[in-house]
Formats: structure tokens, C-alpha cells, sequence
């Protein structure tokens, strides 16, 4: 028969060996500390995707100087080399020539050049919305560097516990008090909590890869992340939160300039009924110099009467665009009510489950406490020692997930209202050098 000291034997050596195995991949004392404003300022400053935005904000910004010129002079020339006769011997003649042209009217550059300068205000839009969100990813992924800690800790402190339950039973399993059931159930406690522990500390480092990705860190990078000042805000009512939301958020305003575009666009195919005036110079060098050079100069007045259909189906077009932006621009506003009711909502779950869970926790660890002492006073069973671990557990993870989402959740209340780090998204410069490495230090 197996003796119950030979069953802890193996538990004691794996206990030795853990703390080593933590040593391992939890960042050292002397490692940068990240705080959330720097990493806001990094990821400002080196996130890829808003250097693709600032690219965009560039490009559009041409569109308007490319209206303009429809209107500008354009210059060409040419060169002809004719030869005629019945021998090969015959001479040839050569003609250089130049050409000039004006366009001295054209109404379709009026509103190509407001559409224009609308679709680099909706680019500019488009970026604050990237770099609001980018901001708002950095939050949530340095959040789940915290919540991951923070579980780590719970699971450790689980498993001193479930360590300290154990040896117990041993304890009272060697003088005779209690049977090696309990011995086994305790053992079958200790390497759940491990099991959990090696998970919690896995997903943990997946957590920071993510935060290192964020922030364009080199792989296995050494840090740690700093608390946090407190967060705290106040509630607002819900309609007024709705029309903060429609009133700051740009992809709301992005999408009202989208129907300013397609109407500017319609009139742009409309000028190509008005008639165009043109200004054209060109003057011929003919070879010999013994003949003299010609040149000519006209002003013509275009009138397009018909161009094969392709004129009404671009208008045709233009209204099927304009139509189709309204209706983007009423799912975009239900879209975002839906966001804005459900962030407030979010809140005010998580405020009340606070309540509940902190009160939860304050139990569990009485209950799991007197639970103890019955144990070793005989009069409680193990059974129920392990139970009370378990809720213990649960409660205090419970506890450390919502306070953290607590957290999240009151800025992304902020986000989809359209107010999230105001300062830094309207400090976002518009040409951004190539991202560089996180530089250390960090800030202590």
C-alpha cells in the first residue's frame, strides 16, 4: 500500500522547481517601466498604420492642385522627316514644330477643385479616426498586460494556498486522523492550481508579444508596466453622451463630406454639357532655313452635342453614388448609437458587478479561512476546504478582471463618443520620419 508520505515527495520537488521556471520569463526589477502615456507616445509616434493615414492626408491633399490643372498651359512638340520621289537618292525634308495650348474656360474645374480640398478634410478626418483607435487598441492592450499580472498573482497566491492544504493533509494523514483521501484530494487541488498557473503565465507572455507588436518593440523585449492613475469619471446621461457622439466623432463627419463629394461629383459630370474654350498657338521650323516659318494661333469654342451615352451613364452614376452616401451615412448613425448604448451600458454593468464582486471576495476569504482552522480542528471536511478554495479563487480573479475592464470600459466610453485623447490626436503630425524601436529608458 502506498504511504501518504510518498505521494507529497514529488509535489515538494515540483514546488522547488517552480519558482525558478517564473524566474525565468517575469521581467527583473532593473527592466524599463512602460507607463500608459509613454506607450500612448510611442505608438503615436511609430504605429504603421497611422503613417499609412498621414500618407493618404499627403495624397489627398494633391487633389485639388490636379483640378487646377485642367486650367494650366501644356506645351508639346514635334519632329516629321518626309521624303518622296522614284530614287532612294532623293532628298528629304525635316519640319520641327511646337504647339501651345490654353484652356481659357472649363466649369468642371470649379467643383473637381472643391471636391478636392472636401476629400482631403474627410482624409484628415480619417486619420484622427486612426489615430484615435490606435490609442484606444495601446489602452487595451496594456490593460491585458495588467489583468494578465494581476491573474498570475491570484493563481500564485492559489497556489500557496492549495500547497499549504496540502501539507496539511499530510500532516493529519500521518498521525492517523485523517485517510489518504484527502491526502489524494488535496494533491488532485495542488495540480489543478498549477496547471492553472503555468496557463495564466503563458497567456500572460502572449499578452506583452501583443503590447510588443503594438508599440513596435523588438521580440522578448524586457518591461514592465506601471499602474495606472486612477481613472474615475462621472456618468453621463445617455442622450447627451449620443449627441457628444454625433457631434465630435470623424467618421460620422467623414461620412457627410462622402455625400458633399458624390454631390460635387454629379456636377462635375454636368459641366461636360457647358462648352470649353481653348486658345492653341503652334509655329513649324521647316529644313531647309531657306523656307521661311509658318505659325497659327486659334481660340475654338466645344460644344459637346453627343459622346456615344457615356456622358448620361456617368451622371446616371453620380446620382446611384450620392444616394448610395446618404444610406451609408444613416447605418453609420445607427451603427453608432448601437456603439454609444452599449459602452454606456458596459459601464453601469461593471460599476454594480464591482459591488457584488468586492463583497464576494470579502466572504470567500472568511469562509475559506474558517473553513481552515474546522479543518484542523477536525471539525469541517476536506471537501469542503477545497470548495471554499475554489470559490476563493474564482472571486478574487473575478474581482481583478472587472476592475481592470472596469477601466477599459470608462475609456472606451470616451472613444466611441468621439472625445478619447483629444490632445494627442489633434497634436498628430501629418508627416510622420519611419518608426523607430521603443526608446529606453522609459520614464521611472
Amino acid at each position: 500500500m502506498l504511504r501518504p508520505s510518498l505521494v507529497l515527495i514529488p509535489l515538494l520537488l515540483l514546488a522547488l522547481q517552480l519558482p525558478q521556471a517564473r524566474a525565468e520569463t517575469a521581467p527583473g526589477p532593473d527592466a524599463p517601466l512602460l507607463t500608459l502615456e509613454h506607450a500612448y507616445d510611442v505608438a503615436a509616434a511609430s504605429d504603421q498604420a497611422l503613417r499609412i493615414a498621414s500618407l493618404e492626408v499627403r495624397k489627398a491633399e494633391l487633389l485639388p492642385l490636379s483640378a487646377l490643372t485642367r486650367m494650366a498651359p501644356s506645351l508639346g512638340g514635334s519632329y516629321e522627316y518626309d521624303r518622296r520621289g522614284r530614287s532612294l537618292q532623293a532628298p528629304g525634308t525635316s519640319t520641327g514644330a511646337l504647339f501651345l495650348e490654353q484652356p481659357l474656360l472649363d466649369l468642371s474645374v470649379f467643383p473637381a477643385r472643391k471636391r478636392g480640398k472636401i476629400a482631403a478634410e474627410a482624409s484628415r478626418l480619417a486619420r484622427n479616426f486612426t489615430v484615435r483607435d490606435t490609442l484606444f487598441g495601446v489602452t487595451s492592450a496594456y490593460f491585458e498586460v495588467l489583468k494578465g499580472e494581476r491573474q498570475v498573482t491570484v493563481n500564485r497566491q492559489s497556489l500557496d494556498l492549495a500547497q499549504e492544504q496540502a501539507e496539511l493533509a499530510q500532516k493529519r494523514a500521518t498521525v492517523g486522523e485523517v485517510t489518504r483521501t484527502d491526502v489524494l484530494r488535496a494533491t488532485v487541488s495542488l495540480e489543478v492550481a498549477r496547471r492553472v498557473l503555468i496557463t495564466a503565465e503563458n497567456a500572460l507572455e502572449f499578452r506583452r508579444n501583443t503590447l510588443r507588436n503594438v508599440l513596435n518593440m523588438a521580440p522578448e523585449a524586457p518591461f514592465r508596466v506601471a499602474e495606472p492613475l486612477p481613472y474615475r469619471t462621472t456618468l453621463p446621461e445617455f442622450s447627451a453622451l449620443l449627441n457628444k457622439a454625433f457631434t465630435h466623432r470623424e467618421d460620422l463627419r467623414e461620412s457627410t463630406l462622402a455625400v458633399q463629394q458624390a454631390e460635387l461629383r454629379r456636377d462635375e459630370f454636368r459641366t461636360q454639357y457647358s462648352p470649353s474654350i481653348v486658345a492653341r498657338g503652334s509655329s513649324r521650323f521647316p529644313a531647309p532655313r531657306s523656307t521661311p516659318e509658318t505659325w497659327d494661333a486659334s481660340v475654338s469654342v466645344q460644344i459637346p452635342f453627343f459622346t456615344g451615352g457615356q456622358r448620361e451613364i456617368d451622371l446616371v452614376n453620380s446620382h446611384i453614388d450620392m444616394e448610395k452616401a446618404a444610406l451609408q451615412r444613416e447605418l453609420l448613425l445607427k451603427k453608432i448609437e448601437s456603439e454609444v448604448k452599449q459602452a454606456w451600458l458596459n459601464v453601469q454593468t461593471l460599476e454594480g458587478s464591482l459591488s457584488a464582486v468586492r463583497a464576494q471576495v470579502a466572504a470567500a476569504e472568511q469562509g475559506y479561512k474558517d473553513l481552515q482552522n474546522q479543518y484542523s480542528a477536525g471539525t469541517a471536511r476536506s471537501v469542503d476546504v477545497l470548495s471554499g478554495l475554489q470559490d476563493l479563487s474564482a472571486a478574487r480573479l473575478d474581482l481583478t478582471s472587472l476592475s481592470l475592464d472596469y477601466q477599459v470600459a470608462l475609456r472606451a466610453l470616451e472613444r466611441v463618443s468621439g472625445t478619447f485623447q483629444d490632445p494627442r490626436v489633434k497634436a498628430a503630425p501629418t508627416n510622420r520620419t519611419p518608426a523607430t524601436p521603443l526608446p529606453p529608458p522609459f520614464p521611472q
